[in-house]
Order: structure tokens, then C-alpha cells, then sequence
């Protein structure tokens, strides 16, 4: 009995420990006063990529959480594929199997966007790439339609991998993991439940996981699947990477420590 409870008070420490151990890179809920409103180049790091980064803008229209989000407005003016990004330094050795690295913003496409208007998300293994170069993706356009894939193509011109018309008129939370060889995209709904994800056996993020400064980016942007119908809205919100323990990566902390705790006792 004392080693069962061991165990289980073993596991549950370690599941507080790996929450609050989380290693945060980058968080941001474009926020005053790191970020204004306006163009989010220039700000907090952020610089214009694909198509100079047209068609975004922080604002206070439709936040998530907090008083501004950033907006995204592709009609007739702005009917191609555009980026803002950010470089981040590698991880020097810290993403593992157990310790992904994971990306990750809430998104809201309004409800009337277009089927060929896609939102996404996008990893690249350079500190200055802009879509082209994307090694992880994942995008959802006006009908529910989501693409991804380990490179650019497959996030606009992919064929779809899941629909779900629940995705547009509501927050949803798109994420991105990298282990160090593989890697997966996920959705989870406004009350952060999984909704649908995939996995990738080979992944090219590996400067994010070297010791360079500014060594990978995140791309956060707007594609189109054909050239008609992409016309669309959204916002993004509450971003956030970070390097954090898997629930199997919990479980083998805590076997350790409820071992351990057994030990001592003898």
C-alpha cells in the first residue's frame, strides 16, 4: 500500500513539477506596451515576411483575451499570401521525444470567409525564411479545410486532411510539435479539447534544436488555394512557444521519483 501511494504521489509531483518546469521561449498576446496597435513588423521582434507582410494589422476589434489580437483582412487588395515572422534562438539539445517543442496560436476565421482563403501557421529552419521555406505547417481555410505538412506546398496546395465546419466562427487552438526528428500539427476547440492532429515521421527544424542565435523563425500568415473565392477574415491571439514535458515524459519523471521515494524508505 505505501508503495502504491508512493507511486501515485510520485507521478502527481512530477506532473506539477513538469508544468511549472516548462521552458517558455516566446508568449505574446499582442499586448500594449510591447506591442501597438498598427503593423505588427517592427514590433517585439516581429518583421514583415511573405508579400511585405500585407493585409495584418493589431487591433482592438476582436481579441481573445486581453484588449488586442492580431487581424488579418484578405479581400480584391489582398488576395495573395503574406507573412509577419519571428527568429528564435535554438534550444541547444533540450527537444526530445519527451520534451517537445511545441507552437501554438488561437486562431478565429470569421464566419463568410472563403473556402480558398487559408490561415495559418508556419515553422522554418532558418531565423529569416518566410513561407517558402516552411519545414512544419499547418493552415484552415473559410469551409473548415485544414492542411499540413513539412513543407509549403502542402499547407496551401495539399489536399485537405480533415474538414470540419465548426473550425471558422469560433476560437480554435492551432499547435505545432517538434521532437527532434519527427513532429505533429493539432487543433484543439475554444475549450482547448483535441480535435483532430496528425504526425510527421521527419520534421527539418533542427536548428531550433542547436545552439544558434536566431538560428529558426515562426511564420504567422494568409494563403489561398485557388484564385477564386479567397476572400476572408481572422484573428490570432495568445501565442505562445515553448519547450514542455509530454504526458509520457510525466509518467517516466514520476516512476523515477516514486522509485526513489521506495528506496529511501527501505
Amino acid at each position: 500500500m505505501r508503495q502504491g501511494i508512493m507511486c501515485t504521489v510520485g507521478v502527481l509531483v512530477a506532473a506539477m513539477a513538469a508544468s511549472a518546469g516548462a521552458s517558455t521561449i516566446y508568449s505574446t498576446g499582442f499586448e500594449s506596451p510591447a506591442i501597438n496597435p498598427g503593423t505588427l513588423a517592427g514590433q517585439d521582434g516581429w518583421v514583415n515576411g511573405s508579400g511585405a507582410g500585407v493585409s495584418q494589422g493589431v487591433s482592438g476589434n476582436f481579441p481573445r483575451t486581453g484588449s488586442q489580437s492580431l487581424a488579418w483582412e484578405n479581400g480584391s487588395t489582398a488576395a495573395s499570401f503574406y507573412s509577419v515572422r519571428r527568429a528564435f534562438d535554438g534550444q541547444a539539445g533540450a527537444i526530445t521525444a519527451a520534451t517537445p517543442l511545441e507552437m501554438s496560436v488561437w486562431m478565429y476565421i470569421e464566419q463568410g470567409s472563403q473556402p480558398n482563403r487559408l490561415y495559418g501557421i508556419y515553422a522554418t529552419n532558418s531565423g529569416t525564411a518566410t513561407l517558402g521555406s516552411t519545414t512544419l505547417g499547418m493552415t484552415i481555410s473559410g469551409d473548415g479545410s485544414v492542411r499540413a505538412g513539412v513543407n509549403w506546398s502542402q499547407t496551401y496546395s495539399g489536399t485537405a486532411l480533415h474538414t470540419d465546419a465548426s473550425l471558422v466562427g469560433s476560437w480554435i487552438k492551432t499547435v505545432l510539435r517538434y521532437d527532434g526528428v519527427g513532429g505533429s500539427a493539432s487543433i484543439y476547440n475554444s475549450s482547448n479539447a483535441l480535435v483532430w492532429s496528425t504526425s510527421f515521421g521527419a520534421v527539418t527544424l533542427t536548428n531550433a534544436n542547436l545552439g544558434g542565435v536566431n538560428s529558426w523563425n515562426m511564420n504567422l500568415g494568409t494563403d489561398y488555394f485557388a484564385l477564386t473565392e479567397r476572400d476572408g477574415r481572422a484573428f490570432m491571439d495568445d501565442m505562445m512557444v515553448r519547450v514542455v514535458p509530454t504526458p509520457a515524459g510525466i509518467l517516466v519523471i514520476g516512476a523515477g521519483l516514486s522509485v526513489a521515494g521506495v528506496r529511501r524508505r527501505r
